[in-house]
């Protein structure tokens, strides 16, 4: 099968989404499939392919990290799409590249896949400002039931996807196809502890310490001001617990100011954006994940984490707890207190009962893996193109 895949942004840009293609390519690879990924690059004048990467130039939006706007409509890209001659189109943006891509699909009658990565109502404050939201939101959801009306499957990572879409008037059937990456680099037994141990001495991370870490884009939606606050309000002025903010974004400058405000530069540490490729032993140094988005659809860092062996510490979100199995692999909090009663807990355990829980959860993050998840796609890969099928005989 030849699949054209059109993203918004790509490699060197870092995020799940990014992550999340990479991985679906590599499989279809494995697979014998033959992909082309069609992305936006704000750096280029002119289209190039490049190790089965199409970039189209674009224009940066200065607003949204990472993300540039490219022409929709574009011709030249089309006939480059044409000579690949893909059997289906998979959309995984519904901005410039996916109107492209549904674009494309209708002029070389072919199927389209949708993903829908990203809870947008989370988002709108980059589009206008807190007193247009309600203008906003519905226009917005209007929008996404026309890309979901035009596609053939559609895809979420999780049940969070079907309940936004039925809120944005979308009827369909939704295939819950939840996101996996290759974990391999960052199970244990393909991390040195030498390499562990040169990130706590360049941390400060000492044995008795209770180290957590977040790990991802640093933009408003991802609520790391209320972690920074709920963190800093329990454990100020006790060294033993430290949070370490890995990442880069929009957000940077200003929660770099609030931890100079709440005089906790000892404590918690934005360590910036650091290669995925090293990130491995970082997540080793630590000994929780915690996070207080509401945005997540499901999180491919939190799966790194838990890879790592991380117990995660999830903000409660009702249609996306599916990833944590309470005791086993993380915990829910909805306050302050009740973040901070599960981080002292975690100091109370011996170190013996500290390598139980990673195991543990090491082994829970396991039982879903980068082969099943190809096939999972490859199924609706199957299922658009007989439906597309079927309906062109009608």
């Amino acid at each position: 099968m030849r699949i054209a895949i059109f993203t918004e942004t790509y490699f060197p840009f870092i995020s799940g989404v990014v992550t999340h293609i990479e991985t679906l390519k590599q499989g279809l690879e494995a697979q014998g499939h033959q992909v082309l990924i069609v992305t936006t690059s704000p750096s280029v004048e002119k289209h190039y392919i490049q190790n089965g990467v199409l970039y189209c130039p674009a224009i940066p939006l200065k607003r949204i990290y990472g993300y540039g706007m490219a022409n929709p409509l574009n011709l030249q890209r089309l006939a480059i799409i044409r000579r690949f001659d893909p059997d289906l189109l998979h959309i995984h943006t519904e901005f410039s590249m996916g109107i492209f891509g549904l674009f494309a699909a209708r002029k070389l009658k072919k199927p389209v896949v949708y993903t829908l990565h990203t809870m947008y109502d989370d988002y709108m404050f980059y589009v206008a400002p807190e007193r247009f939201q309600n203008m906003v939101k519905p226009c917005a959801h209007l929008y996404f039931r026309q890309v979901a009306r035009h596609a053939t499957e559609i895809i979420g990572p999780s049940p969070k996807v079907a309940e936004y879409l039925r809120r944005c008037g979308v009827e369909r059937h939704i295939n819950i196809v939840p996101n996996t990456v290759d974990l391999s680099a960052f199970l244990p037994q393909n991390v040195s502890p030498e390499q562990v141990q040169s990130v706590r001495d360049r941390l400060g991370i000492l044995p008795q310490d209770v180290a957590l870490c977040f790990v991802g884009r640093l933009g408003r939606e991802k609520s790391i001001d209320l972690l920074i606050d709920w963190f800093s309000a329990r454990f100020s002025g006790n060294p033993r617990y430290k949070l370490f903010i890995i990442g880069d974004g929009p957000e940077r400058q200003a929660l770099e100011e609030q931890i100079r405000q709440l005089h906790m530069q000892e404590q918690i540490r934005m360590l910036g954006r650091i290669e995925h490729s090293l990130l491995p032993p970082y997540y080793h140094a630590c000994d929780l994940y915690a996070t207080a988005s509401l945005s997540e659809m499901n999180s491919i860092s939190m799966l790194e984490a838990m890879a790592s062996g991380l117990y995660v510490l999830q903000r409660l979100d009702v249609y996306n707890k599916d990833q944590i199995h309470p005791g086993t692999n993380g915990d829910f909090f909805t306050t302050a207190d009740e973040l901070a009663e599960l981080i002292r807990q975690q100091g109370l355990l011996s170190p013996d009962q500290r390598a139980a829980r990673r195991q543990t959860v090491t082994d829970f993050s396991q039982r879903y893996g980068r082969k099943e998840f190809v096939q999972a796609v490859c199924n609706v890969y199957d299922q658009a193109i007989a439906k597309y099928n079927q309906r062109r005989r009608r």
